[in-house]
């Protein structure tokens, strides 16, 4: 059963590369949209060549779930158009936007980073055009081109930074208070 059976199964749009407008998207234009992602900036021709062979371009309407928390960690994504909400649901609590990916960030590093589930739910705010890249093959480009696997982590260990960040910047917003510091005087 290929991995994204299950994916496929709950009506999420896998199939023809369309981009917006319902137009083919070409290997120029992916290419492009992959190559202004900052986990990409920097990596060879060949190796975007790679990255291109191994993606397919997927669209979503609004308030379309594109992947739940839990399921199996098996693609990552380039937001080429529209918006993603990220949301994490506890028992008890419900469910809580925690941060939003625009077009040209990436989006999925738990499937590079080994974690065999996804931590949180995708959903798109609006219509959204992605790329879709499976783990494995990223992961094999990685272990075959060392300066491509170099420059792919340092850049998703720079994503991970800033949305750390800004989530201790939330966190700061709704459990914050005033401290006085020793450096204050």
């Amino acid at each position: 059963m290929p991995a994204n059976a299950d994916l496929a199964g709950r009506g999420i749009g896998f199939g023809e590369s369309r981009a917006e407008g319902g137009s083919v998207m070409s290997d120029i234009d992916m290419k492009e949209a992959i190559r202004r992602v900052e986990c990409f900036q920097g990596v060879t021709d060949e190796d975007l060549e790679e990255v291109v062979a191994m993606a397919r371009v997927i669209q979503y309407e609004p308030e379309a779930t594109i992947f739940r928390e839990g399921d199996p960690a098996v693609v990552s994504y380039v937001v080429v158009a529209g918006t993603v909400s990220l949301s994490i649901c506890a028992p008890g609590l419900g469910c809580r936007r925690i941060s939003t990916v625009r077009a040209g960030e990436f989006l999925g590093w738990s499937p590079v980073l080994d974690n065999f589930h996804l931590t949180v739910t995708g959903r798109a705010v609006e219509p959204t055009t992605l790329i879709e890249l499976p783990k494995d093959g990223l992961l094999q480009l990685c272990d075959q081109s060392p300066q491509f696997g170099y420059i792919f982590m340092r850049g998703i260990a720079q994503t991970l930074a800033r949305r750390l960040s800004a989530a201790r910047m939330q966190l700061l917003d709704l459990f914050g208070d005033e401290e006085t510091s020793s450096l204050e005087g």
